[in-house]
């Protein structure tokens, strides 16, 4: 009796062949000891890479801050990795060599979050796909070296501000793509930093319309608990509690605000290296019962829905999640003119632009939203349809995923 052989119909091949292939993705993240934005960023994309077929695999350096804010199907899907920091280019290489990803994606909190040679190793590790996601607008670079003479001309080809610029840019050269969440944060590279300008797009970050919702009664209990009057205005910050958010900005203004008789809270929402400085700062300002520190929210929905009006006095941003959260949420928001803030808010239309650093001016913007309630109320009218225009989570997610895949 002969082999037995086993015939497969034509319509099961052609449906065998056309499901694509898996591949794995790597993300690697920068080394931290607090969940903020970026995370969170990763954690939205996450559950929408399976549609393409890409199996994530996430390492994070000294600890891991991603793990326990997964939920049970990212647990499923994702791989999480905990790893001691590479410390020289092999090192590097063989990280990445080690995982054997089709894609890599490093994830920039700041322009230094890497070292030259982490992209520099994916390229020699074999990675087909290379990735740079930049959150945060990048500070200028040590200025030029000034005068004709010879050694300031050799300076300039060769001195510290040269070397420097290389370093960083050769991620924007070996990627296949670098993607800002801002346009304010690509022109900083693309004109500051010389990253090719064809291979740096602008993906703005989004947020679920379905997610934030306004809501009268939703923020009821939250102001309840605090001993907020339903009248009351109530400005809501979420932001670390760290030097680049200048939230010492916002306790000066909001003390400037009270000063005056208006009856003005403040919930603070986030934690960081500068809380019990912060706490002192606020008690030194006579701010006890008008202003709240609560600490870090995994969920902000309820303050945001307690809230008149969001307020965010950044020195530095990329384009805040925060901010698109209020937005939905239907509160008009004042934040300052750094990074893709201005991107999202539109001045006296969804809320108020100030120039940075300014207690003045920071106190102006509250004072005229807690004295102008139609103003307000029309701005309030206004910012949840911008989100569902420019920064549905949906269509930004989809454009990312299409810039790594395509």
């Amino acid at each position: 009796m002969g082999p037995t052989t086993t015939t497969v119909p034509e319509n099961e091949k052609s449906r065998a062949l056309s499901v694509p292939a898996r591949r794995k993705i790597l993300f690697i993240l920068p080394k931290t000891a607090e969940f903020g934005g970026l995370e969170r960023h990763l954690l939205d994309l996450l559950p929408r890479l399976r549609e393409s077929q890409l199996d994530p695999l996430i390492v994070c350096f000294a600890q891991d801050i991603i793990s326990e804010h997964l939920d049970r199907d990212q647990h499923a899907q994702a791989i999480v990795k905990c790893e001691e920091k590479p410390e020289s280019l092999w090192d590097w290489v063989r990280l990445i060599r080690e995982a054997r990803p089709d894609i890599v994606v490093f994830v920039y909190s700041w322009i230094e979050a890497f070292p030259w040679q982490a992209p520099v190793a994916a390229l020699l590790a074999g990675a087909r796909r290379r990735f740079s996601i930049h959150h945060l607008i990048a500070n200028p670079p040590p200025p030029p070296a000034r005068g004709w003479s010879p050694r300031n001309m050799l300076r300039r080809l060769m001195g510290r501000r040269a070397r420097y610029l290389l370093g960083v840019s050769i991620s924007g050269r070996v990627s296949n793509m670098t993607i800002c969440v801002s346009n304010a944060v690509r022109e900083v590279l693309v004109n500051a930093y010389r990253f090719p300008a064809r291979k740096t797009v602008t993906v703005r970050n989004g947020v679920s319309t379905s997610k934030f919702v306004p809501s009268k009664m939703g923020g009821a209990a939250v102001r309840t608990r605090l001993g907020v009057g339903l009248e009351d205005f109530v400005l809501v910050c979420a932001a670390r509690l760290a030097e680049a958010k200048g939230v010492n900005i916002l306790l000066q203004a909001v003390s400037r605000v009270v000063r005056q008789g208006i009856s003005c809270k403040c919930i603070i929402l986030g934690d960081g290296p500068l809380k019990e400085k912060l706490q002192d700062e606020a008690n030194s300002l006579g701010l006890w019962g008008h202003v709240f520190f609560e600490g870090f929210q995994k969920d902000v929905r309820p303050y945001l829905h307690a809230g008149s009006a969001f307020i965010l006095t950044s020195h530095l941003e990329g384009l805040p999640l925060s901010v698109l959260e209020a937005m939905s949420c239907g509160l008009p928001c004042i934040v300052t003119n750094v990074g893709g803030s201005a991107e999202a808010v539109k001045n006296h239309v969804t809320g108020l632009v100030i120039p940075p650093a300014s207690v003045e001016a920071a106190a102006d913007a509250i004072l005229y939203l807690a004295t102008h309630p139609n103003e307000r109320a029309e701005m309030a009218s206004k910012t949840r349809e911008e989100v569902k225009r420019y920064f549905d989570i949906e269509k930004r997610m989809a454009e990312l995923i299409g810039v790594i895949t395509r």
